[in-house]
């Protein structure tokens, strides 16, 4: 299959769905290693096809748009705009894995439209029950939590694709060895950086024992995250991984 990029407007999930202008989406979104960047109405990916699964999700979350009240859709479905084709329903079906969310339901209730949108299975990756259900949704609503405080935070979110635990199906779905997610919030017009590394596996540790500098992330990854932010200010806030600055 021949690699392609589709796209759309993107829109603003801090307020009424309007277009977002692209020149603040461009400013904070990461760079992508596999040349298929897909747009959706609240978040965008850059899907790769070798492991079937976005190697990033990228959104932004603030108080006002967490308040909505849209219940799950649960529409798991393929994703129209994954130019190479995305995972199919059946790629997970008995395989002992959940379809885990990278940018999760939970995350996207401020309408109908971006709930059923967090059900294109090109934002799902295969994820064992203890983990998707427990470590993983643990630090989904910490980051909510988060977002509650600041006035904004934009949130990367994906799986460590190198040397997958195995894979599934018949499109071949790696089974990732590892997630991240990377964080930039603003409060008041000042911004900090942090980042989380969890190993796929059960835990009931402190969250924040996994917390890592964006920079570690990039190393491990090779994306490039918040790359339009000024080149000082960028390394000043990917270099952190001191978790108290967000706790307090």
């Amino acid at each position: 299959m021949v690699l392609g990029c589709s796209k759309s407007n993107t829109q603003d999930i801090d307020k009424k769905p309007i277009e977002e202008p692209e020149e603040e989406t461009s400013i904070y979104s990461p760079s992508s290693t596999t040349d298929q960047i897909v747009k959706h109405s609240y978040y965008s990916l850059s899907y790769s096809e070798k492991d079937e699964q976005a190697e990033w999700v990228f959104y932004k979350l603030t108080d006002e748009n967490l308040n909505g009240d849209i219940d799950r859709t649960d529409d798991f479905r393929v994703d129209p705009k994954v130019t190479t084709i995305s995972a199919e329903k059946s790629d997970y079906y008995k395989s002992g894995y959940d379809r885990g969310h990278l940018a999760p339901a939970g995350s996207m209730k401020i309408n109908y439209k971006s709930m059923s949108e967090s059900f294109y299975l090109s934002n799902m990756s295969p994820q064992t029950a203890g983990f998707n259900r427990g470590v993983w949704k643990r630090l989904e609503g910490e980051i909510r939590k988060l977002a509650r405080v600041n006035d904004s935070i934009f949130v990367v979110s994906g799986p460590i694709l190198d040397n997958p635990l195995s894979s599934i199906g018949a499109n071949e779905v790696s089974v990732p060895r590892a997630y991240y997610k990377t964080l930039l919030a603003y409060k008041d017009g000042v911004a900090k950086g942090l980042a989380f590394i969890l190993p796929h596996e059960s835990s009931k540790e402190d969250l924040y024992n996994y917390a890592v500098s964006i920079d570690s992330v990039e190393i491990v990854t090779n994306i490039d995250f918040y790359k339009g932010l000024d080149s000082e200010e960028q390394v000043e806030i990917e270099k952190n991984y001191d978790a108290t600055i967000w706790k307090n």
